[in-house]
């Protein structure tokens, strides 16, 4: 049977509609594979599945590792609690920046990454994203020539790094040692080209003109946050999303005196 989708705002994603993940095939795990890898990021709504059937769905997509510094739930190592409670003072996962998930690691960074809302406050707390393969087709030609083999300096000390500290500090753990790789900043995806810069981790964009290093990053940090390129997602409980790293970036919006629990897994 042929998967019912519908675009994301500002085509940014895709809804998988009228899809239950306790009853899929073979064949409709491979259409879903189809649809990330077209949209970046898919949208399942209200589902009411087990975390063996979560995990299940997600080892379909590849390798499920640990992500750092967070523990798994009881009998599911790969399976991550991100918990937010009404009296929490530090600042939402990631800030107020967009990024891509430990684009740091060098060719250990994740692929993948899936949520599974469980206790959802109402009108707080979407996730958005900002497609990196309509960034890059919106890129004129100049600068497409100018990047196509430009790196990016990625650390994990970039901008973002203040909301680590904070959940460091709320843990009681010692501050992580700092990670730095380079990636390229226009990422081949089955023939696609995403534009990949990590606002929340990039440090500096090598092999372009080195008077033109400070202005190029920028100007590409500020293309990825134009409205055009965005989405905003409202979550309700039962919600399962899938984020494909290297064509979306992602971040969250506040949230404040209320409790939300999502689970989370990482893929690579």
């Amino acid at each position: 049977m042929k998967l019912s989708i519908t675009p994301g705002n500002n085509n940014v994603g895709a809804y998988i509609n009228n899809i239950d993940l306790n009853n899929i095939d073979v064949e409709t795990t491979d259409q879903i594979k189809e649809t990330l890898n077209q949209y970046g990021v898919i949208y399942i709504k209200k589902q009411n599945i087990n975390s063996e059937t979560y995990q299940n769905f997600a080892k379909s997509f590849g390798e499920l590792v640990a992500y750092p510094r967070l523990k798994g739930i009881d009998n599911y190592p790969f399976i991550n609690a991100i918990v937010r409670k009404p009296d929490d003072k530090n600042l939402t996962f990631g800030g107020s920046f967009f990024h891509n998930d430990n684009p740091y690691s060098g060719k250990n960074r994740p692929r993948y990454t899936s949520l599974y809302g469980i206790e959802i406050p109402a009108g707080q707390g979407n996730t958005i994203f900002s497609s990196g393969f309509n960034a890059y087709e919106k890129l004129s030609k100049d600068i497409k020539e100018k990047i196509k083999n430009a790196t990016g300096v990625f650390s994990s000390e970039g901008p973002i790094a203040i909301t680590r500290v904070e959940r460091e500090k709320e843990m009681g753990i010692k501050s992580a040692a700092k990670m730095e790789a380079e990636q390229p900043i226009v990422q081949d995806i089955n023939g696609k080209k995403s534009l990949y810069v990590s606002p929340g981790h990039l440090m500096k964009i090598k092999n372009v003109a080195n008077d033109e290093s400070d202005e190029l990053k920028k100007f590409l940090l500020d293309h990825v946050n134009k409205k055009e390129f965005i989405f905003s997602y409202e979550w309700s409980k039962g919600d399962v999303i899938l984020w494909d790293n290297l064509s979306v970036m992602h971040k969250a919006s506040e949230i404040k005196n209320c409790s939300r629990i999502m689970h989370r897994i990482t893929i690579k």
